[in-house]
């Protein structure tokens, strides 16, 4: 099979030459003080009456939709109940193609595109990709029917970008796989904000990106799952000079004000008020949910 995206991602690249560079001047979320995250069963009218600042929410309202939502939807989940505003970004991933995604092609299992790699074991249907290549990224921006035009023309506020720490298992082969995923993001970045200048973009994981200079320059705030508990296992806290590496690293982000979002995934009450009560004394803004991201979690008091 061949794909014919080199037009497009010839055409972006030639307009992006003359997109002045994509950075955040001034914090633009420095007043987030709480926020969530829901990918399935996203039901607008009860985040418009959640009290969250910000909430992260698939692009579409169920993951099998083949379209974005429409912009009055998004607009009905900005509104607080006290009549704010709130942000809603739109979850993206850029390290691995989902087969559930308007995108996705059956075929391409049977013969792969060069830059289609194995499928994730911990979630099926989720396959690594080689995020570098202008075929990958033709299918994320650069035309009408591209994954992010389509959630700028819904209206969301800004980008919530997966599969960031896909980079380090393609660091052993290609030492400079994590200045490509830098790279892609200020792409993505360059290219919404020629758009909308106040387009938000927010990363997950892989936060050892923060090396990368540029990083703090383009982004808006810094996302973290499995910060202090669950990541080596389930039901497990992390061990304690792992977490105070990584807290040390975001607190880079917080350093130029902007907020870190932090997610852990538990269900114990008290265990979900004393991870809370840790991730603000980080000074990080914290979330607590099932891994799933089924329904909206209510707030949960340190």
């Amino acid at each position: 099979m061949k794909f014919r995206f080199g037009v497009s991602i010839a055409a972006v690249a030639l307009a992006m030459a003359m997109i002045p560079p994509a950075h955040s001047q001034q914090p633009r979320l420095p007043n987030v003080r709480s926020w969530a995250y829901q990918l399935q069963a996203v039901d607008p009218l009860q985040i418009e009456q959640s009290p969250y600042d910000l909430v992260v929410v698939d692009y579409a309202l169920e993951k099998q939709n083949k379209l974005a939502m429409p912009q009055e939807i998004v607009d009905i989940m900005r509104r607080k109940p006290d009549g704010s505003r709130r942000f809603i970004l739109a979850y993206l991933s850029i390290g691995e193609a989902e087969n559930f995604r308007f995108y996705w092609r059956d075929a391409w299992l049977k013969e792969r595109p060069d830059w289609l790699g194995r499928e994730n074991p911990d979630w099926p249907g989720n396959y690594a990709v080689k995020y570098w290549e202008p075929d990958w990224q033709a299918l994320i921006f650069g035309s009408p029917s591209a994954y992010l035009d389509q959630i700028l023309d819904a209206g969301f506020d800004g980008v919530y970008l997966d599969g960031i720490d896909v980079f380090e298992r393609f660091r052993r082969d290609r030492p400079a796989a994590m200045t490509k995923m830098v790279d892609l993001i200020v792409k993505i970045a360059s290219y919404a904000r020629a758009r909308r200048h106040d387009f938000l973009v927010v990363p997950q994981n892989g936060d050892r990106i923060l090396d990368d200079p540029r990083t703090l320059e383009i982004i808006d705030a810094f996302a973290r799952e499995d910060l202090i508990y669950n990541e080596d296992r389930n039901g497990t806290p992390n061990p304690a000079r792992d977490v105070a590496e990584t807290v040390s690293r975001l607190k880079a982000v917080t350093g130029v004000g902007k907020p870190v979002l932090i997610v852990e995934y538990v269900s114990d009450p008290r265990l979900a008020a004393n991870l809370m009560q840790e991730i603000a004394s980080f000074n990080f803004v914290g979330y607590v949910a099932a891994r799933e991201l089924r329904g909206l979690g209510a707030p949960v008091r340190p």
